[in-house]
């Protein structure tokens, strides 16, 4: 099976790549929706049976999965997260530093594990999304890190992290000076081009399906 790529010109796939990443989450999974490319995140429950969890991938991880599946082809498997790091509703007391950070019992903006990761990090930690990305990065290998494990693993991500993911377009345009005040007009723009090619790949593949 040939690439959906092919479908475009050479400078038609340039710009596509370049500004993907001015999509919105909405207007990404509608493309996955049309080709079947999961954005889900799935979780397996104690009895071993997978159902899909109430939380989707980062808008990072869904553009490598389109971007993937436009150069190969090939759709990648739901991110997935197995029962050793899948934990309860709620942990049921105070979090201790040696305890396993598990899906599902770990809160976003919960106090009791701010004021834990604050005291493991000098007072630097905060929620958002390089927190996020380091404890689903390890769910996804099936790994739970320890609430000081988790604290590390974060100062590191944060002391890298010296520029916007690309996926942030706003802040990478921002970063650059480039976000003016017509940057939602420039937005739609980037956005409207890259559907139309994206809707052009799936009427040509529609094609050759018939």
């Amino acid at each position: 099976m040939k690439p959906p790529l092919t479908a475009l010109e050479a400078h038609e796939t340039e710009r596509l790549l370049a500004d993907i990443y001015y999509l919105n989450i909405a207007e990404l999974r509608g493309f996955c929706n049309a080709h079947g490319i999961p954005y889900t995140i799935r979780m397996e429950n104690a009895d071993g049976r997978f159902t899909r969890s109430k939380d989707a991938d980062r808008k990072g991880i869904v553009i490598d999965r389109i971007v993937h599946f436009l150069k190969t082809g090939v759709i990648k498997p739901a991110t997935t997260f197995r029962r050793q790091v899948v934990g309860g509703k709620e942990l049921g007391r105070t979090p201790r530093e040696s305890d396993p950070v598990r899906y599902g019992e770990y809160k976003n903006h919960d106090a009791t594990p701010l004021k834990l990761m604050k005291q493991l990090t000098d007072g630097r930690f905060e929620f958002g999304a390089i927190a996020q990305e380091v404890l689903r990065a390890c769910w996804s290998q099936n790994q739970a890190p320890t609430y000081r494990e988790f604290a590390r693993l974060w100062e590191k991500a944060a002391a890298d992290h010296s520029k916007p993911n690309p996926e942030w377009a706003f802040l990478t345009d921002l970063a650059q000076g480039s976000a003016g005040r017509d940057w939602k007009k420039l937005r739609s723009q980037k956005a409207s081009a890259v559907l139309s090619l994206l809707g052009k790949i799936t009427a040509e593949r529609s094609s050759r399906n018939e």
